[in-house]
């Protein structure tokens, strides 16, 4: 059995310094997206636009998730904020969360090219495929190989 180890002020320095990057990796289950949400709250109640905010995860059931529980976050930190500035923009970044970039890694990186499709040399009615498709795909290009 390995030992466990206290990571309170790695997942405070995650949650609280808003100057830095950082890549978090840990196994399934550990409050990665527990320590997310509560970053991008901090983020936003500090003023952030939440226009500015891109969170991408690999599956639209993790980005539903996300989402919802941002929201949750959201409202359940501004209902106990006592500094007005904070509070008011908690309150901004619900009304405007669907400006926020929340999604699949797919779907932020067709957001980008749609917005370039002359330089990324695409069609701009590019449309993404299904998990069904990508496979039928993939296996006719492995068989062709």
């Amino acid at each position: 059995m390995s030992p466990v180890t206290d990571d309170s002020a790695a997942r405070g320095r995650i949650r609280d310094d808003l100057t830095r990057s950082f890549l978090v990796e840990a196994a399934a289950g550990t409050g990665k997206t527990t320590i997310l949400v509560a970053r991008l709250v901090n983020a936003l109640a500090a003023g952030a636009p939440i226009e500015a905010v891109v969170a991408v995860t690999f599956t639209r059931k993790a980005a539903g998730e996300l989402k919802l529980r941002l929201r949750q976050e959201l409202d359940r930190a501004r209902t106990s904020e006592t500094d007005p500035s904070r509070s008011d923009c908690l309150a901004d970044a619900i009304a405007r969360l669907e400006e926020a970039s929340i999604g699949t890694i797919h779907s932020f990186c067709a957001e980008i090219l749609r917005q370039r499709p002359v330089e990324a040399k695409i069609d701009p009615a590019f449309g993404e495929i299904d998990n069904e498709q990508a496979a039928t795909i993939y296996h006719r290009a492995f068989r062709t190989w």
